[in-house]
């Protein structure tokens, strides 16, 4: 019994050492390129490659500041509609192009939509025509939209009848529908 115990710690030393040899071995050769000139060396002083890509300017989408206040938003005179924020919320009634249009006050920016068209999307018809509307947090659902009259002049006249006359379109024709007239 004793001789089998021993002739397996001769056997497994020797595995040992044999493996220990390879390593070392396998560790010292040189790795063979499959061409010259394949890999060179990286020259003395390495790289001069900057640290990061350089900063590319891509051309930002036009956007305009519509509203410039100092006050906070809360006083400014709009009012939040519970209706048309649950309908943000669920991507219903929405900017076309998120923040095309902007509301500053002091620290706080909104996306801003004109309730005649002008960047809404709106496919259930929520829209008041004489409303604009600002979003807050308009990409999430817990978007807020507040509502304030549209004091624009052409709007203004067409309330009072005052309106200039209609322009006819690219087919010639003059639209009844007031959001696609030109003046």
């Amino acid at each position: 019994m004793f001789k089998r115990q021993a002739k397996y710690r001769v056997i497994g030393l020797a595995a040992a050492v044999a493996l220990a040899g390879i390593g070392h071995a396998a560790a010292q050769t040189r790795l063979e390129r499959t061409e010259p000139g394949h890999l060179t060396p990286v020259p003395p002083g390495g790289y001069e490659l900057p640290l990061a890509p350089p900063v590319m300017r891509y051309p930002l989408p036009p956007q305009w500041v519509v509203i410039n206040s100092k006050q906070d938003w809360r006083k400014f005179g709009g009012k939040m509609n519970k209706k048309l924020s649950d309908a943000c919320a669920m991507g219903q009634f929405s900017e076309r192009l998120r923040m095309r249009f902007r509301a500053v006050f002091q620290r706080d920016v909104f996306g801003v939509a004109f309730g005649h068209g002008l960047n809404l999307s709106d496919p259930k018809k929520l829209a008041d025509r004489k409303m604009i509307y600002l979003f807050r947090n308009g990409d999430s659902t817990a978007c807020q939209v507040m509502e304030m009259t549209n004091r624009d002049a052409q709007l203004l006249a067409e309330e009072e009848g005052t309106a200039p006359p209609l322009l006819p379109g690219p087919d010639g024709r003059v639209a009844q529908d007031p959001a696609k007239r030109r003046y």
